[in-house]
């Protein structure tokens, strides 16, 4: 039996230094696998640690029977995925709730929204006709920049160039509490 396997059940018994080996062993190995994986060094700090607890906390039930640098690495790889699930909702949870909140100032006052959606289709209005066109086939109805192209027998450049220029003259005609209702106006195609 290899010498790690063996101290591995010291620790079982609850021999602290074999805990401490493991730990000498490969936390920075550990850190710099969670690292790759998280992007973020007191998140990968706080994994690899995690990781060592919970070993010690289940030592006397695991069953490692090929390598414990192993049973660490899949530990760690397993921590890394939670914890990139649980960043994915986290974000998706505070996204929804900014939309919330935005929909709720929206239809406090319906008024202001009818106001807006006026706003927004002068501006669109006031786009040299080229531009407008583009404007409406990629932002409003959802086309992409070589769908676009295609329909209008442009370059997709043109496309890239003109949109550009749309969104220039958008960001300088709302400020950013108007441009949020109004990228929600153009997402809910109430324009």
């Amino acid at each position: 039996m290899p010498d790690e396997l063996i101290l591995f059940e010291k620790m079982q018994r609850g021999d602290t230094s074999a805990l401490e080996y493991f730990f000498r062993e490969y936390t920075d190995v550990l850190y710099y696998r969670a690292l790759g994986f998280v992007k973020d060094n007191l998140a990968a700090e706080d994994i690899v640690q995690e990781v060592f607890i919970r070993f010690w906390q289940l030592r006397k039930n695991l069953k490692i029977t090929d390598s414990v640098p192993g049973y660490l690495c899949k530990a760690v790889d397993h921590r890394c995925h939670n914890y990139l699930e649980h960043l994915k909702v986290k974000h998706r949870y505070e996204e929804s709730q900014k939309w919330e909140e935005v929909m709720e100032e929206v239809s406090e006052d319906e008024e202001e929204l009818n106001i807006m959606r006026e706003r927004l289709k002068m501006f669109v209005d006031s786009l040299p006709e080229k531009c407008r066109e583009i404007f409406i086939l990629a932002c409003i109805e959802g086309l992409k920049y070589k769908q676009v192209a295609e329909k209008l027998d442009v370059s997709v450049n043109t496309v890239k160039t003109q949109l550009k220029s749309a969104y220039s003259k958008l960001r300088a005609e709302f400020n950013e509490n108007d441009l949020e209702i109004i990228v929600l106006l153009i997402f809910l195609g109430y324009m």
